[in-house]
C-alpha cells in the first residue's frame, strides 16, 4: 500500500469515477501529507485564489518522473513545498486540511492522466488503498520501526592468530 499518510488512516470516502474521482482520507497517527511518488511539484497553492471556498481549497499537485500522471492532494490546511520542486517518496508536501470545498479535515488523494480533471485513475488500484470505508495502516511506521531497531556493525575477530571479518546484527 502507498497511502499519503506513514501510519494509520480512514478513508472517508470511496473513490466513484467521475462521481468522487479520488478517495478522501483522514490521518489517525499523523495529518502529514507525504508524496506517494517521486516527481516534479506543478502547482501548490491555492486553486482559486479570489475565493478560497472553491474545489481543493489548498493542494499540491505532482507529476510523477516518466510519466503523464499528475498527483493531486486537496484541502491542505498548509503546503510545505514549492513549485519546481522536486520530490520522492515519503517526502512531507503539507499538512491535512479542511480548506476548499470541504466538510471537515482531510486530504482528497486522487490521479489524472495528463493533469486533465475528468481524466481520472483510479487511485485505488494503483495506491492499494481499498476502496472500502475503514481504518487502514501502511505499514510504513512499522517497516522503520523494525530496520531501526537491528543495527550492523562490522567487526574483525582474531582467533588462534586467524583473522575473521563479518557483519554483526544487534536486535
Amino acid at each position: 500500500m502507498n497511502s499519503p499518510y506513514m501510519g494509520k488512516f480512514r478513508v472517508s470516502q470511496q473513490y466513484k469515477g467521475d462521481a468522487h474521482d479520488g478517495l478522501d482520507l483522514v490521518g489517525i497517527d499523523s495529518k502529514e501529507i507525504h508524496s506517494t511518488v517521486n516527481g516534479e511539484v506543478v502547482f501548490a497553492g491555492w486553486e482559486n485564489s479570489a475565493d478560497h471556498s472553491q474545489g481543493f481549497g489548498q493542494y499540491v499537485k505532482i507529476r510523477q518522473n516518466g510519466t503523464n500522471d499528475y498527483y493531486y492532494f486537496g484541502h491542505l490546511s498548509e503546503i510545505k513545498v514549492k513549485k519546481g520542486n522536486a520530490v520522492k517518496i515519503t517526502d512531507v508536501i503539507g499538512i491535512e486540511g479542511s480548506t476548499g470545498r470541504s466538510a471537515g479535515s482531510h486530504c482528497h488523494y486522487c490521479v489524472r492522466k495528463g493533469g486533465v480533471k475528468g481524466q481520472h485513475r483510479n487511485i485505488s488500484d494503483i495506491s492499494g488503498i481499498p476502496n472500502a470505508p475503514g481504518t487502514y495502516d501502511d505499514g510504513y511506521l512499522a517497516k522503520q520501526q523494525t530496520a531501526q531497531s537491528h543495527s550492523t556493525k562490522k567487526v574483525t575477530l582474531v582467533i588462534d592468530g586467524v583473522t575473521y571479518k563479518g557483519t554483526l546484527t544487534e536486535v
